[in-house]
């Protein structure tokens, strides 16, 4: 059986994300977008810039011949919008999260199973730094890990909070990387604005042997995306936005003789190298492999699928009750 020359796919939800979504695919090779849409006029510019249709209601554009559909809304619309593109027969990527809560995302998987393809969203699996972890470290040296995810708050994001948003990206690396299912030792949230959701986040989990610390605020006014990784034989250091690892190892043995100060510098000191990362924009690679996985019928690796997607609800709905 010959495959589709072209996959036509949609965007819904054209924010900072979705916008995004709108220009990759546009350069695919193997996709063809026909319409994108919005619930704000003013967002047409974007299909006369990139040669497709735009509808302000999303049933609109699915009556469309689509193949696959790309969601970009608000998270709390996430549920309406995706079974009603199932509805329609449409695979489906979902930007992360899946869902507000575990029910709504288990509503979605269900559906999913009965008419289309499901993925999520989560970009940094196509990250060229987390490839690269893959390759290289062996997790079952790695026994502790630090994670630090910190910008800015977006006027945009009204719907969820800081750990759904941000925290959530890092476990998902982990879980990923791992292949481990984490168990929540300990839950801190704060806020200090008008918004019901939390704006600072820290947990504790247990990834198998690895124990991993996850801190993610809106405070800061500057991003910071990034991880350590602590080994007994080597300690990685990840910058995630940079693309960007090095990898940190004990001096060669000497001999100690007499404690001065030069033997003190020495045991204190780190052999250092960094590790050669390939750069590439992680959403280009991941809506390609969205779009060969529509082509192929099945969620292809690294994407991540919807039981993934609803596991790490899972874990963030029980680390938001044990912070109660």
């Amino acid at each position: 059986m010959l495959k589709k020359m072209k996959v036509k796919v949609g965007v819904i939800g054209l924010g900072f994300m979705g916008s995004a979504h709108v220009r990759v695919y546009s350069r695919l090779e193997g996709c063809e977008l026909v319409g994108i849409c919005d619930s704000a006029a003013s967002k047409k510019y974007l299909a006369e810039k990139y040669g497709c249709k735009f509808f302000e209601r999303f049933s609109d554009l699915l009556k469309e011949d689509l193949d696959a559909i790309s969601i970009c809304t608000p998270t709390s619309t996430h549920k309406e919008v995706a079974l009603e593109a199932l509805e329609m027969n449409k695979d489906i990527l979902v930007e992360k999260p899946l869902a507000t809560n575990v029910e709504d995302a288990d509503r979605i998987i269900k559906r999913a199973k009965k008419s289309g393809l499901l993925a999520v969203g989560f970009i940094e699996r196509f990250n060229p730094a987390v490839k690269k972890l893959r390759e290289t470290v062996d997790f079952d040296d790695i026994y502790s890990t630090v994670s630090m995810r910190f910008g800015p708050g977006s006027e945009r994001i009204r719907d969820v909070g800081v750990l759904l948003d941000l925290g959530s990206h890092e476990i998902d690396i982990l879980r990923y990387l791992t292949k481990a299912e984490p168990e929540v030792l300990y839950s801190y949230v704060s806020n200090n604005s008008e918004s019901k959701f939390e704006n600072y986040a820290y947990i504790s989990l247990k990834y198998g042997q690895l124990h991993s610390h996850i801190e993610t605020s809106w405070l800061p006014k500057y991003k910071l995306r990034c991880a350590n990784l602590y080994g007994n034989k080597k300690f990685y250091s990840v910058n995630f936005a940079q693309q960007k690892i090095n990898c940190y190892r004990a001096p060669p043995k000497i001999e100690i003789k007499y404690g001065n100060w030069e033997d003190i510098l020495w045991l204190s000191r780190n052999v250092s190298e960094e590790i050669s990362v390939s750069p590439a924009e992680p959403l280009e690679l991941e809506l390609n492999c969205f779009v060969e996985s529509v082509r192929e019928g099945e969620v292809l690796d690294p994407l991540c699928s919807g039981q993934d997607g609803l596991e790490v609800l899972t874990i963030i709905e029980r680390a938001l009750d044990r912070s109660k």
